[in-house]
């Protein structure tokens, strides 16, 4: 439900005007790597912060990861060697990746990693749905944040929440499931603001 199409997030974004909105296929068609992405997270964040607003809502599509193309790329090889060797405790099978994708893999938080890893679909590919993507930006954001505040140049707290909608309920009816994903994004931006009030 909307892993191959961003088309569900840009609804909720068009009704409940998140901070950020990532829409997959604007990332493809730039070309964005994963750092990219985490860059212009951070940077809003770090702007909205200068402003005094220490919140805000960002809306990520459940399949963003396989729009970004590096790590397309690192799924297909990861595929490949996985589809025909076993996943090791020393490693061995890294040495199979093209150079930029071991280094894109190992830097991936860890959870991340065990994610790519996990029992393939029947057709031999990663599950995307598994792959916690929101945590994983969260995670990538905090790092470069923690980059910003030992250069001096960020001092306020970061506490990310992630709240996954995602198939949630299967609707026939696309309105019904708009809707109730536009009442989630609500609730998220009021648990925000309710939490930066405090």
């Amino acid at each position: 439900m909307g892993r191959a199409a961003s088309h569900i997030t840009l609804e909720c974004a068009l009704q409940t005007h998140p901070n950020v909105a990532l829409i997959g296929e604007e990332v493809a068609e730039k070309k964005e790597t994963l750092k990219n992405v985490t860059d212009y997270i951070t940077d809003v964040v770090y702007k909205r912060v200068e402003l005094g607003y220490n919140y805000g809502v960002v809306l990520i599509p459940e399949g963003l990861i396989d729009f970004i193309p590096e790590i397309q790329k690192l799924i297909a090889e990861l595929n490949e060697i996985l589809a025909h060797d076993v996943v090791d405790e020393a490693g061995a099978w890294k040495s199979k990746l093209e150079p930029a994708s071991r280094e894109l893999f190992d830097f991936l938080p860890k959870t991340i990693q065990e994610q790519l890893l996990l029992e393939r679909d029947p057709h031999g590919n990663v599950q995307v749905a598994k792959i916690e993507t929101e945590k994983m930006l969260i995670a990538m954001v905090e790092t470069e944040l923690e980059k910003r505040r030992a250069a001096g140049k960020y001092s306020a707290h970061f506490r990310a929440q992630s709240l996954d909608a995602g198939c949630v309920c299967v609707c026939v009816c696309v309105y019904v499931c708009i809707n109730y994903l536009y009442q989630i994004c609500m609730i998220a931006c009021t648990y925000v603001l309710l939490n930066a009030c405090m």
